[in-house]
C-alpha cells in the first residue's frame, strides 16, 4: 500500500494497527544502546611544538643561513622513539651548494638510527620520510603529532647554525685543527617532559651540546664558550590538546 493510499484510508483498521506497530518499534529502540564507534573511543591527543627563532642570530653567521632543526620524542614507558620534524637538508641529505654537514644534527641522527634501524644520517637515496620533513624555518616553526592518551614522553629539540664561529669554536684552532664542516658552535640540545593529557604544557631546558668537529651522539653538558647559539631560539613551547 502506498503512503498516499494510507492517508486516504483513515477509517481502515490497518491504520490503527500501523500506529500500534510503530509505537512498539519506537519503544524497543528507546531501550537499545548502539555499539561504540571509533570516534566514541577517542584514545589519542595532539602534541603541539611551537618554536620561535631569532633571525638576527643566524643572519650574523658566516653564511646567514637559517638553522637545521629536529624534534623527536622518547616514550618513557617503552623507550620507543618518534621523530616529529626535521629540516629538509638533514632529512634528505640535500647539501647541494653546501659542505655536506654530518655534524649538523648528530644527536638526532643517533636517535633516528635507533628509531629506523639504520646507520648514519639520511641520504639523498635514503631520506627520512616526507611526513616528518619540513622546510627550513626562517622565523617560526609549528609541528604536531598524535600520541596515545595518557602516555608520557621525553622530548628533544636540536638546533644548529653553520658558520657561527667564535673564540671558543673557531674555524681553525691554534693547533691547526680545521672545522672542515664550517660548523662553528655545535648543535644545542633542549630536553623536556610532557604528559599526553589535554591541557598539559611544557617548556624544555638547555641540556648540552654536541661536538664542533665530529659527528657524535655524546651530549656534553659543558656549555662554556657557547655564545650566540644560546639566543637562536627565543621560545620553545609544547602543549597537549584533544
Amino acid at each position: 500500500m502506498s503512503v498516499h493510499s494510507c492517508r486516504l484510508s483513515v477509517l481502515s483498521g490497518r491504520f490503527a494497527a500501523f500506529v500500534i506497530f510503530a509505537a512498539a518499534v519506537i519503544a524497543g529502540c528507546a531501550g537499545t544502546t548502539s555499539a561504540p564507534t571509533d570516534q566514541d573511543s577517542d584514545d589519542t591527543v595532539t602534541l603541539t611544538f611551537r618554536l620561535e627563532l631569532n633571525p638576527r642570530v643566524y643572519e650574523d653567521s658566516l653564511w646567514a643561513d637559517p638553522p637545521q632543526l629536529a624534534i623527536w620524542l622518547v616514550n618513557e614507558a617503552d623507550g620507543s622513539i618518534r621523530t616529529v620534524r626535521v629540516t629538509h637538508r638533514t632529512a634528505a641529505g640535500d647539501w647541494v651548494g653546501k659542505v655536506e654537514c654530518s655534524v649538523a644534527l648528530p644527536c638526532w641522527v643517533s636517535f633516528y638510527n635507533r628509531e629506523t634501524g639504520t646507520q648514519g644520517p639520511p641520504t639523498w637515496e635514503h631520506p627520512a620520510v616526507d611526513a616528518v620533513t619540513c622546510a627550513t624555518p626562517r622565523a617560526n616553526l609549528m609541528a604536531q603529532v598524535e600520541v596515545p592518551r595518557g602516555t608520557q614522553w621525553t622530548y628533544y629539540v636540536e638546533v644548529n647554525v653553520s658558520g657561527d664561529f667564535n673564540a671558543a669554536f673557531p674555524r681553525m684552532t691554534d693547533a691547526g685543527e680545521t672545522d672542515r664542516y664550517g660548523n662553528g658552535q655545535p648543535s644545542l640540545i633542549y630536553r623536556g617532559h610532557i604528559d599526553a593529557t589535554a591541557g598539559a604544557t611544557s617548556r624544555p631546558q638547555l641540556m648540552g651540546r654536541t661536538n664542533q668537529y665530529a659527528p657524535t651522539d655524546t651530549i656534553s653538558e659543558d656549555l662554556m664558550g657557547i655564545t650566540t647559539a644560546r639566543d637562536l631560539l627565543r621560545e620553545i613551547a609544547v602543549s597537549c590538546t584533544r
